[in-house]
């Protein structure tokens, strides 16, 4: 099949040797995404309301910060990040604060109730909307879910190209399976994009694949274990000497291994 710009970046990731093609694709998609927020486009009106209103993860405000390429753009995100999230919070605690003295001033026979059966308080209220906003803020990341859409339509593409050309589905047949986390998301979009007899033939294909390699990790992981025990001292190490990163890997996508 000709290729065509969408499909260059995947049959190059399928080429490479390694567990996961699809985390060599969002691995990219990572750093590119990273450099994106360093650059200019840091400071453009509707990229800055999607930062205010999402921020970013653990994870990504981490790689931010440790690029060093744009420390003032980081922390003018993080300035009006918090600003629009203390004013919802603000808002929470305000509404609810008058109640939540009271109940710290409740008296003692009513402690003694509630100790039963547990009132609904103020506070409680306070603390259930808190803890949801906590959540959904929690759950938001403005790179998380830019490389989620990208990794959804790569594995759209993915699967078009596994029916349409032969050379593409012998190449992912021969190679090493995926992550768990992208055999997931293979799943989900073989349900949602295939006919029934299609997600059939590409689920029972695919599962093949999976557990063939998981037992190759499996092993290797065992193998290097074995080798702690002095009877293998001499032995090879085979496949083995880094089966711990590449059995992490497999279990939950890639990562920053030293």
């Amino acid at each position: 099949m000709k290729e065509k710009i969408y499909t260059i970046p995947i049959n190059d990731a399928f080429s490479q040797d390694c567990e996961c093609p699809l985390c060599t694709l969002e691995k990219q998609q990572e750093n590119d995404s990273i450099s994106f927020m360093l650059s200019p486009a840091l400071m453009e009106p509707d990229k800055r309301i999607d930062t205010n209103e999402k921020g970013f993860c653990r994870r990504h405000f981490g790689m931010l910060y440790n690029a060093r390429e744009n420390v003032l753009g980081v922390s003018l995100i993080i300035e009006t990040h918090i600003q629009i999230q203390m004013e919802k919070l603000n808002k929470l605690i305000t509404g609810s604060r008058k109640g939540i003295e009271a109940d710290a001033g409740m008296n003692a026979l009513k402690n003694l109730a509630g100790s039963v059966t547990k009132p609904a308080t103020t506070t409680n209220k306070f603390i259930d909307s808190a803890v949801s906003f906590l959540d959904e803020l929690d759950a938001r990341c403005e790179i998380c879910e830019r490389i989620e859409r990208i990794m959804e339509r790569y594995a759209d593409v993915t699967i078009w190209m596994y029916f349409k050309d032969p050379a593409f589905m012998e190449k992912v047949k021969s190679g090493k399976g995926f992550c768990l986390p992208h055999y997931k998301l293979l799943l989900k979009t073989a349900k949602e994009q295939l006919s029934p007899k299609q997600c059939a033939v590409f689920v029972n294909d695919l599962n093949d694949l999976m557990t063939s390699n998981m037992n190759r990790i499996l092993e290797d992981v065992q193998w290097f274990s074995q080798k702690f025990d002095y009877r293998n001292k001499e032995a090879s190490w085979e496949n083995s000497k880094d089966a711990i990163p590449r059995s992490i890997e497999k279990l939950t996508s890639y990562g920053n291994f030293k």
